[in-house]
């Protein structure tokens, strides 16, 4: 079975019969380049405010690359996002990655002191987290970073092996 409509292909089966949906709202993108300086005195910073992300892919054209996505739909969408945090210093005692939906915040906490009993300064730490989460038609996700204890906002977003990006997928 094939789904069309006079401009579109909906569903797709293979010669094998597995199934594509190439209008199913799907995203990946990565931030390119440095953002430095944005959290370590507290402050929880929105992945792509100040640097814009790259995209991947984007289908059907939910995802604004100033790091918003926005589901076209109710559902359950598996969403994520994994951040590499560099120049946390040794005043920083806290921080999180926070997988902010309009319904809920999904946060994986740190302690950064763990991370600076595994590397020499400046220290650095990798916030990943996936879930599923129901959102509502118009819903927003966004990923956002925190860290806290620090005398300024010194500690930097890194793209080293493009380490740092934000998904998700309508799953059903």
């Amino acid at each position: 079975m094939v789904t069309r409509n006079s401009a579109n292909t909906w569903i797709v089966p293979t010669v094998a019969n597995e199934v594509t949906a190439p209008a199913q709202p799907a995203f990946l993108a990565y931030l390119a380049s440095a953002d430095n300086n944005v959290t370590g005195a507290g402050v929880e910073y929105k992945l792509g405010t100040n640097v814009a992300l790259t995209e991947v892919f984007d289908q059907n054209d939910d995802f604004n690359v100033n790091g918003t996505f926005t589901a076209p739909v109710t559902g359950r969408y598996i969403i994520g996002g994994l951040l590499l945090v560099v120049e946390i210093d040794a005043n920083m005692t806290y921080g999180f990655l926070n997988l902010n939906t309009s319904n809920r915040d999904y946060k994986y906490y740190l302690n950064p002191a763990n991370i600076r009993c595994l590397a020499a300064a400046p220290y650095i730490g990798s916030f990943k987290l996936f879930k599923i989460a129901d959102m509502d038609a118009s819903d927003t996700f966004t990923v956002k970073i925190r860290v806290d204890g620090g005398a300024g906002n010194t500690a930097d977003l890194s793209p080293l092996l493009a380490r740092i990006s934000m998904s998700g997928e309508l799953v059903c």
